[in-house]
């Protein structure tokens, strides 16, 4: 009977599978539902054959098996194991929802594809499948970390579309090879969902970081520059860098709170919300610029400095074409004059260096390093440019951006990660620094690192080296004598600290972490240094990125996801590289 494996509802029109829990309409026909069963669950399909005689069951039951074979891939075939795998990896890497597996059309399609291929059910495909791959991943990624004597952390807190609040915590680290490797660990509910506050995110993390067993591989935690972050740190004494993206964010849109600057700001504005709301103009506009692939205009966001950037740049290149549709269009807001304009180009020429050194410090690469020589080309570039600024707006703007530099920038110089990373880094050295004196402040740090490091040295000083073969036995009295010369180890710092400083920096281009892998077995000490600060990041951009990553995760289709399977998502997304 059909009715032992499906549930009728009250009213008689719907018909439950008990196995797969799938709805039917029914209404005492049961031919789709004995289809259910042919196609989800044959062994039960089997079961409910008509019974005639023995024999003829026996006939069926073999010609049904034949043919079931013939159709559907047993579970153990590999061609079905591989095709459950690119399913998997479709729904992690695309953001597809786990009831994909139910959609009519995807059914279809995946059966056009290979008609001997069953798609598991969702339940299969989340408890099991995508289990299985986060499971198997995460072991990688712990035994990787296992075998990591440095690791550094960014971490940041958002909140999904339901108003849920998460924190994601991402690392950075450097391999035996010298590759710098990024990975996303947890992405969790904060342990307390009521508040934000400095405790509650230490707690939080410290969770994290305990389950990992990276607590004491930490050397630095990036994150932005709000102060429950900064107190969350402090709580854990783990050492603290602000990001230097949002530091420049913070100077930037400081620069543009001026007054004299808000009033043309906020001109530009009205002029693409006009276009934006205006089918007409906006048609003129396209129109007005003889272009096959005409440039929209782009809308200021309040919250991020760059978007200010992106509108002016966008209304000088299409200035003219702007100009034009403005002054024959009707009740249009006035066109920008000729001192506005060149306003713009002196702000737009102010902006590009923050801009370029917000994408240079915002790589999957080393960045740290990166930071005091870019804040000290930016502050000779902003010293340059005010020597030529001719309207106000470029006059006032530049002289805040310079007091922000001051203010909030070149204090990186003061901060143990950034010139460490910078005086170790061979394209930079001591030559990077604004100040002299803290250069020399870094040089004399950096020996204490190398001694620290010393006793971890497989190296043998020149001191301790053993006497060459065939050494004339006549001398051996100066080996000897050599070898019982020890030297000590600030002597031994200042020699490797002194071969590596005066030797010629490298080109721009190069890669560090290349350099440092081909280093001389002399420099092993300084190597152990290279693992400790240049794994760094200068930003938390990469746990900013999970925002964007989380949205499209826990969208309008899945909004109900469980925190464990938004954790698993978001991770099997970000690490695909293991």
């Amino acid at each position: 009977m059909v009715w032992k494996y499906f549930k009728q509802s009250d009213d008689k029109k719907l018909a439950k599978c008990l196995q797969c829990s799938k709805e039917y309409k029914t209404s005492g026909n049961t031919s789709n539902l004995r289809d259910h069963l042919k196609r989800m669950h044959p062994a039960s399909d089997r079961d409910n054959t008509p019974s005639t005689s023995s024999s003829n069951r026996s006939s069926y039951n073999s010609i049904d098996s034949y043919f079931k074979r013939a159709v559907e891939y047993d579970s153990s075939s590999k061609r079905k194991k591989d095709i459950d795998s690119a399913l998997t990896q479709l729904v992690t890497e695309s953001f597809h929802p786990f009831n994909i597996v139910n959609d009519n059309a995807f059914r279809k399609f995946v059966k056009v594809l290979d008609t001997r291929y069953v798609l598991p059910s969702k339940n299969t495909l989340k408890n099991i499948h995508i289990t299985n791959l986060y499971e198997s991943r995460k072991a990688i990624l712990f035994d990787i970390l296992s075998n990591v004597a440095n690791v550094a952390i960014t971490t940041d807190c958002w909140s999904s579309m339901n108003n849920e609040a998460y924190i994601t915590v991402t690392c950075q680290f450097i391999d035996e090879e010298y590759n710098f490797r990024h990975a996303v660990l947890p992405t969790k509910k904060l342990n307390d969902i009521t508040n934000h506050t400095a405790r509650n995110i230490a707690d939080s993390l410290h969770d994290v970081v305990m389950e990992w067993s990276i607590f004491n591989k930490e050397c630095c935690v990036t994150t932005d520059n709000a102060s429950s972050m900064t107190k969350a740190c402090e709580l854990l004494k783990l050492r603290h860098l602000p990001c230097v993206a949002h530091t420049l964010n913070l100077v930037v849109q400081d620069g543009l709170k001026e007054f004299v600057l808000q009033s043309l700001i906020s001109k530009c504005k009205t002029i693409v919300t006009f276009f934006r709301s205006s089918t007409t103009a906006m048609e003129k506009f396209k129109l007005g610029q003889r272009s096959e692939r005409p440039l929209k205009l782009k809308q200021d966001v309040i919250t991020r400095w760059n978007s200010t950037y992106i509108m002016i740049q966008r209304i000088l290149q299409t200035s003219t074409a702007i100009s034009s549709v403005l002054l024959s269009t009707p009740k249009a807001p006035p066109t920008l004059t000729a001192d506005e304009i060149q306003a713009l180009e002196e702000i737009e020429k102010l902006l590009l260096p923050f801009l370029t050194i917000t994408e240079k410090c915002s790589g999957n690469y080393v960045t740290v390093s990166l930071i005091i020589p870019l804040v000290n080309g930016l502050y000779r570039n902003m010293m340059e440019q005010a020597k030529s600024l001719k309207s106000q707006h470029g006059i006032n703007l530049c002289s805040k951006l310079l007091e922000g530099i001051k203010k909030r920038l070149i204090i990186y110089e003061t901060r143990t990660p950034t010139r460490m990373a910078t005086i170790l880094d061979p394209r930079f050295k001591k030559e990077a620094f604004i100040s002299e004196n803290i250069a020399n402040e870094t040089s004399n740090l950096l020996e204490t690192e190398i001694m620290h490091f010393m006793g971890h040295s497989h190296t043998q000083p020149p001191s301790q080296q053993e006497a060459p073969e065939g050494e004339d036995t006549l001398f051996s009295f100066l080996h000897e004598r050599n070898r019982n010369k020890r030297l000590s180890k600030r002597a031994d710092s200042i020699l490797i600290k002194r071969q590596y400083l005066e030797r010629q920096n490298a080109a721009q281009n190069t890669n560090p972490l290349d350099y440092w892998k081909l280093a001389e077995e002399d420099f092993l000490p300084l190597k152990e240094c290279v693992l400790k600060y240049l794994c760094i990041p200068a930003s938390s951009v990469e746990s900013e990125r999970m925002f964007s990553k989380a949205a499209l995760i826990v969208n309008e289709k899945r909004s109900q996801l469980k925190p464990k399977n938004v954790d698993m998502l978001c991770f099997l997304n970000k690490n695909n590289w293991l």
